[in-house]
């Protein structure tokens, strides 16, 4: 019995006592948070790599270490030019005293010119294969060069970068303004045949769009939120901006929608929790009403394809609040209360079938409305026959919309001015 225990011990003591010849240190890695594809000029792609520099702050509470005990960051950009991400990684690495790790990238940046080019599927659609990126990795669309967008993104103060990012593409939920997307988003648009390729929209933000005294913005419309990522006046802040969203064809960009766009779009989808909406006062056209509404219950899809041409029918059912009232009218009351929802359900019901049509002329269907009409279908081999993408073009749209108003905020009821001129 000891010699068959001497044995068995004999033959689990290497194993237990192995040694970690292939670990490696965290200070081995140079970590990559961002990531951008441009065009290249001296080879294919021109690849831009951020690498943040994770330290832990000093403890003598000085100014610049932000009180002692807090993570500082430090970020090196590296640009260069490439036929591939394995070649880009490879001659970094060659140069570098650390190895690239690509285990904190939160985002890739793709210019517009290459999104516009076609080359997604050359460029984006293979880093699925590379085992290093995740493919819950998100996805922008840069106004200019991706390398520039890298230049400008930086951390919130006190904050790291991967903190600051994941933070910002939470707001797609709340606000609606832009759309969230991920690697695994964009490699299922370009080759689902159900649905197109809708990526976020971002920009670098140079304030020139806000005006000084006397001066006009002049915008698409008078409608809030129906902007471009970088065309929103303003002042400050972070110049990375997000907003709006990207329409692909296939893997080649065809149009962009605004940030209004993208919320009557995400409405249609189901996928806006809440949202900040202002519509004209119907009493006093020169001043709005700010109502902030969220989804009551999940939209109800319907598509006919009896006919020639698709029929699709959408009933939306929300529930809002009345944030302020600036003309001062009491819409409290239960006589005016249906005025701001009907006002509301109207401009809501302009807003998706105006966003319809744009989608119609760029032959997208980001509603996701093939999701609902593949149902009519016994086969994919039927459904791939009938080629829902390109009868998309075709379809005509219904809207229903039921909008019910549940609070006025902390006023029961508005109240006229008195002056000295009497009542207002």
């Amino acid at each position: 019995m000891r010699k068959r225990t001497l044995i068995l011990i004999c033959l689990l003591l290497p194993l237990i006592m192995t040694g970690c010849f292939d670990s490696h240190e965290i200070g081995d890695f140079a970590y990559v948070t961002a990531m951008g594809i441009d065009q290249g000029i001296s080879d294919t792609f021109r690849l831009t790599f951020q690498i943040s520099k994770f330290s832990q702050g000093g403890g003598g509470g000085g100014e610049n270490d932000g009180g002692g005990g807090e993570k500082s960051e430090d970020m090196e950009v590296i640009t260069l030019d490439a036929s591939s991400l394995l070649s880009a990684v490879a001659l970094i690495n060659s140069n570098i005293s650390k190895e690239l790790n690509f285990m904190h990238l939160k985002v890739i940046v793709l210019s517009e010119e290459i999104s516009k080019s076609g080359k997604l599927q050359e460029s984006i659609a293979p880093i699925i294969r590379y085992r290093h990126i995740r493919r819950t990795t998100n996805i922008i669309v840069s106004k200019g060069n991706a390398e520039e967008f890298i230049a400008e993104l930086k951390p919130y103060p006190g904050e790291l970068i991967t903190k600051t990012l994941e933070e910002l593409f939470k707001k797609s939920s709340t606000t609606g303004y832009f759309y969230h997307t991920t690697l695994n988003d964009l490699y299922d648009g370009i080759k689902s045949p159900y649905h197109a390729l809708l990526l976020t929209y971002g920009s670098v933000n140079e304030e020139d769009k806000f005006e000084s005294e006397g001066d006009a913005f002049e915008g698409e419309s008078d409608i809030p939120g129906n902007f471009y990522a970088g065309e929103i006046p303003r002042k400050g802040g972070s110049k990375i901006e997000l907003f709006g969203s990207t329409v692909f064809d296939g893997d080649k960009m065809v149009g962009k929608l605004t940030g209004f766009e993208t919320q009557m779009l995400l409405m249609v989808r189901g996928e806006l929790k809440r949202g900040p909406f202002s519509i004209t006062d119907p009493s006093k056209p020169d001043v709005v009403i700010p109502i902030d509404i969220s989804e009551f219950e999940q939209p109800e899809i319907e598509v006919d394809l009896s006919e020639e041409k698709p029929k699709i029918h959408v009933k939306l059912k929300l529930e809002g609040d009345i944030a302020s009232i600036q003309s001062g009218i009491d819409y409290e009351t239960p006589e005016r209360i249906p005025i701001v929802e009907d006002a509301f359900e109207k401009y809501l019901t302009k807003g998706i079938e105006d966003t319809f049509e744009k989608c119609k002329k760029l032959k997208a269907d980001v509603f996701k409305f093939g999701t609902t009409a593949v149902c009519e279908f016994w086969t994919i081999p039927e459904w791939e026959e009938y080629n829902w993408l390109g009868k998309f073009s075709e379809s005509e749209l219904e809207v229903e919309v039921d909008f019910t108003i549940r609070r006025t905020g902390k006023l029961l009821r508005s109240e006229p001015i008195y002056s000295s001129e009497g009542k207002e």
